[in-house]
């Protein structure tokens, strides 16, 4: 019996999973908001959510038309601007979001993008917390809009501003105990 160990190697030296998988895919410079959402305290729902918000792969009207599904308008329902629904226009531009964003005291220049606008949310909220503003406050503009869609609950601000508070109160039990206290003042002063 050969006592000697299997030893894989490959071109760019042993083998290991890592490496294999930086030679295929290579390295890619990414938006530092990719780095801020997976960091930060909120549920994996409300992340992979504004993933998918990010990628531009949340079923928004524009990506239904896009698959060729048939609808019978692909207008934004929270306004009547008669722009079509895209994650563009329905967390950024759209007068239902503006008005979302003012209760938070967060506004945006015209014409920024989502990468942007995280950056712009960065500026004029908390250091630490505010990738959770802008991913809870993103979370209920949808949540406002797919009530309207599917259960006929007329949109609100006033509705979007409670299902914020309300996640926003659940994250205080994820946040590390040195930011807890940070965290739930600044909670009492957000809203």
């Amino acid at each position: 019996m050969n006592d000697q160990r299997d030893i894989w190697t490959s071109t760019w030296g042993e083998y290991a999973p890592s490496k294999t998988y930086r030679f295929l895919v290579g390295q890619r410079n990414v938006h530092q908001v990719y780095n801020w959402l997976w960091k930060c305290y909120c549920q994996p729902k409300h992340k992979v959510f504004f993933w998918l918000l990010l990628k531009d792969r949340l079923s928004t009207r524009n990506i239904l038309r896009r698959k060729n599904m048939q609808l019978d308008s692909f207008l934004c329902v929270l306004c009547n601007t008669s722009e079509e629904e895209t994650c563009q226009h329905l967390f950024i531009d759209c007068p239902f979001a503006k008005q979302s964003w003012d209760l938070l005291n967060i506004s945006f220049q015209n014409g920024t993008n989502i990468n942007d606008c995280i950056t712009q949310i960065r500026n004029q909220s908390h250091p630490v917390f505010f990738m959770m503003v802008a991913i809870l406050m993103c979370w209920a503009i949808w949540s406002v809009r797919n009530d309207f869609i599917f259960r006929n609950i007329q949109p609100n601000v006033q509705t979007a501003k409670e299902i914020f508070r309300k996640e926003i109160a659940l994250l205080s039990l994820r946040a590390k105990t040195k930011d807890s206290i940070t965290f739930d003042l600044w909670i009492q002063n957000l809203l």
